[in-house]
């Protein structure tokens, strides 16, 4: 009996660390492929892009929209994009930090906001 607690002991452990060399693999995989600096951010508001903003210029705008006509205040600087101030009562949009590369997004759910940052190649 104690012989098969030990073997699935053994077999867990095994399974545990091919799971977590998968992890690694697919997090450096993806790292990878969104290395892309970003050029651009498309802004929308339930669907329907509202501003393009060029992320090699320094610039601060307020974005107002949603169902509750909310606000978010988007900051560019330094080829970075970040949400400094929103009326949203949860503040997730703010909490997510600057933005700089292909793929990444800014959501405000509740102004129905999303902000997609663009790389060279889309369009």
């Amino acid at each position: 009996m104690n012989q098969d607690k030990s073997a699935a002991k053994k077999h867990d452990w095994i399974l545990i660390l091919i799971l977590l060399a998968l992890s690694l693999a697919l997090g450096i995989g993806y790292a990878l492929t969104h290395r892309t600096p970003a050029i651009r951010a498309e802004v929308t508001i339930d669907g329907a892009v509202v501003e393009v903003l060029d992320l090699s210029k320094d610039q601060e705008v307020t974005i107002q929209g949603g169902a509750h006509q909310g606000t978010n205040h988007l900051v560019v600087s330094g080829g970075e994009i970040w949400c400094s101030q929103a009326s949203c009562p949860d503040q997730v949009c703010v909490h997510q930090g600057k933005q700089s590369r292909d793929g990444d997004i800014i959501v405000c759910l509740p102004n129905l906001m999303i902000v997609q940052i663009i790389g060279e190649k889309q369009r």
